[in-house]
């Protein structure tokens, strides 16, 4: 803006309007300060650099407002009201704190993400929890909303995603396998142990497992092809097994655990489990007085089952311990070679048992009804 300044004489001259808000161009210029960027120091006119592409720039805080520096005191030229600063420039070269493109950050209380239902746990984990006393059925409902609902709090997700995973745990237990059908009355007989533990048969119910164990000494300079022995015997597990074999080799041949090994270790299974036979086990057993020999007979499908009986009844009448017994031998004996009449009394084919106890059963589910209008007859 332009206008009139008497100068020292009392004329008036124009004033330029490009002076800043009536400066004399005879006024003392002021100062620049030397502000030095990032990339290098100001030119020589004066002029800040354009700052590099590509890099946040600083811009004025909002609300910032502009004060022109004042005029000498010896001129009675007074500067406009303050004026608000307009909006920066694309690349603003003065240092402000804060970066050209952001929101202002208001401060105030910290935003709180809303309270999980269920006390706080969410519905994802309290179906989990819940599902060990339900019968699983919360776990599956769990597993529906994470596959087919947008699940919106991602806070939600770990609890459905653990019932999704604790079904896959639950694998039910393989059936039993049935009973095989007989006609004689001795084979239920020798089943008996069978239906008792819990309707395994076979060598699955018993405890004690047939093994064989093969092994050797060392190696020596003397003896480089040391000789192999091998040795079936009865123990719960593999472990049972090689003490029980190096307990024996150790008293019979002089090979200690120390200086041999064991080349290699089998279960034996029976052939035939599903028909019942005469077994024969020779032992030798150490009681209170002494050491003694003795022969048992026994019926059962398995030969396992045979020792397991025979431990049971040394245990009970003799009262004699596991690790004192050594089984020497043992056979299938036929029904005209066997001695016990324990045995002997099941070889009858027409031998006959009375039903104490039956059952009346409905023919059909029809039938079937829970209370009577007489009491039945159970006795034969």
């Amino acid at each position: 803006m332009g206008g009139e300044m008497p100068d020292a004489g009392g004329k008036a001259r124009s004033v330029d309007s490009s002076s800043s808000y009536g400066y004399p161009p005879s006024a003392p210029p002021q100062p620049q300060h030397q502000q030095y960027g990032t990339f290098g120091p100001p030119s020589a006119s004066g002029e800040f650099p354009q700052p590099a592409v590509g890099f946040p720039q600083p811009a004025p805080p909002p609300g910032f407002q502009h004060y022109p520096t004042p005029p000498p005191a010896s001129y009675a030229v007074y500067p406009p009201p303050p004026q608000a600063y307009s909006a920066a420039p694309t690349y603003y070269a003065q240092g402000y704190q804060a970066v050209q493109g952001y929101i202002p950050i208001a401060e105030g209380r910290p935003v709180r993400m809303r309270r999980l239902p269920c006390c706080g746990l969410g519905m994802g984990w309290f179906l989990f929890i819940i599902g060990f006393f339900l019968a699983a059925i919360p776990w599956y409902v769990g597993a529906f909303v994470l596959i087919c609902v947008r699940v919106h709090d991602h806070r939600e997700k770990p609890g459905y995603v653990a019932c999704t995973i604790a079904p896959l745990h639950l694998r039910p237990a393989p059936p039993s396998p049935p009973l095989p059908p007989s006609s004689s009355v001795g084979s239920r007989l020798g089943l008996r142990r069978a239906r008792g533990n819990g309707g395994l048969q076979g060598e699955e119910a018993c405890s004690f497992h047939q093994y064989q164990v093969v092994g050797r000494a060392l190696p020596t300079p003397g003896d480089e092809h040391p000789k192999i022995y091998r040795m079936k015997l009865w123990a719960t597990n593999e472990v049972r097994a090689k003490s029980k074999f190096w307990y024996f080799l150790r008293k019979l041949k002089k090979v200690k655990k120390s200086n041999g090994q064991v080349l290699a270790i089998n279960e034996i299974f029976e052939r035939n489990p599903t028909t019942i036979k005469n077994y024969g086990i020779w032992l030798r057993y150490q009681s209170r007085t002494g050491y003694h020999n003795m022969y048992k007979e026994y019926r059962d499908t398995t030969l396992n089952g045979a020792v397991e009986q025979m431990y049971t009844e040394m245990a009970s009448r003799h009262r004699v311990r596991s690790p004192c017994i050594q089984i020497i031998k043992t056979a299938t004996v036929h029904f005209k070679l066997c001695k016990r009449d324990n045995t002997k009394q099941f070889h009858n084919a027409k031998i006959k048992f009375p039903l104490v106890y039956r059952k009346v059963r409905p023919p059909t589910r029809k039938l079937k009804t829970t209370f009577k209008a007489s009491r039945p007859n159970l006795f034969m």
